[in-house]
């Protein structure tokens, strides 16, 4: 997507201009009062064409919905209000007051010649194109393309999820950074629909200030992350997840694609040393969005 007019025509007039300046790099100061409640709408992915998602009837297995925010209230406080005219910053996206933080790069796919797909890093994309690797790189600069523009070779990183392919090497090293395995927390965006009234009635959402964001909150140990993976129609790990003891916290944001890991500095090492992860360290205040790489501009 370009600009503004390559969206359906029910878009309001404000959001096609919002997205006409920030495809120019013009970033305003204030965010349309209507974006949050426009782009998390049914209405939305019926007027693109993909219909309306399946209904969820039940949780993930080995997990349970709260009725409640309060154990995810911190995530929240701690996240930085969206500054559009700043540019998007990690600090938006995971909370804030961990030691150290990584940027894990979710790895895109190539075809060979054999028509088979085979997974591919960004340093091994930078050096095919000759483009430099750094905490913030980003993958349409790295491959010269547009937003969402597929490359000729292959499919883009997934977007808005941690692959499994990465998720479950995570998974081994966090789970020796936290004292509380079996209760742990995980955040799942309002918008991709399908809760039913046996799963969503009644049930309260935590507010982010990004974008004002929504998420349910559902807890159970942490192995459960794996479920989301692999529930009904949802197939995707949660956007936030943490143990109860806080000790790290795990970010993806819906149109992201890399995830974010905040924790001590022994364990945010850890994951940067992990062969099966693509990673790399990242300050809270660096931006992250198609802009932010200065280095491959």
């Amino acid at each position: 997507m370009k600009d503004g007019d390559s969206l359906p025509d029910d878009v309001p007039d404000n959001i096609k201009e919002f997205i006409r300046r920030i495809s120019r790099g013009d970033f305003p100061d204030e965010l349309p009062a209507n974006l949050s409640d426009y782009f998390s709408s049914i209405a939305m992915l019926s007027s693109s064409g993909m219909g309306a998602p399946p209904a969820m009837s039940r949780e993930p297995d080995g997990v349970e919905l709260l009725k409640g925010v309060a154990p995810a209230e911190w995530v929240a406080e701690r996240l930085w209000r969206s500054a559009p005219h700043k540019g998007l910053l990690v600090g938006s996206l995971i909370p804030e007051g961990f030691e150290a933080y990584a940027r894990i790069f979710h790895p895109a796919s190539y075809q060979s010649d054999d028509r088979e797909w085979h997974r591919v890093s960004w340093a091994t994309v930078a050096d095919w194109y000759g483009k430099v690797v750094h905490p913030q790189m980003t993958f349409p600069r790295l491959v010269n393309l547009d937003w969402l523009e597929h490359p000729s070779w292959g499919s883009l990183p997934e977007m808005g999820t941690l692959p499994e392919v990465e998720c479950k090497p995570l998974l081994d090293v966090l789970r020796e950074f936290t004292t509380t395995p079996e209760s742990c927390y995980f955040a799942v965006w309002e918008g991709y629909g399908g809760f039913d009234e046996r799963v969503g009635k009644g049930v309260a959402k935590l507010a982010s200030p990004f974008l004002d964001r929504k998420y349910y909150i559902f807890h159970g140990p942490l192995d459960s992350v794996m479920s989301f993976c692999q529930w009904e129609f949802f197939l995707q790990a949660p956007n936030i997840w943490w143990p109860e003891d806080r000790a790290w916290c795990v970010a993806t944001e819906i149109d992201d694609l890399e995830t974010f890991v905040g924790g001590s500095a022994a364990c945010i090492e850890r994951v940067l040393a992990h062969p099966e992860l693509e990673a790399l360290p990242i300050a809270l205040d660096a931006r992250v969005d198609a802009f932010g790489d200065t280095v491959n501009g």
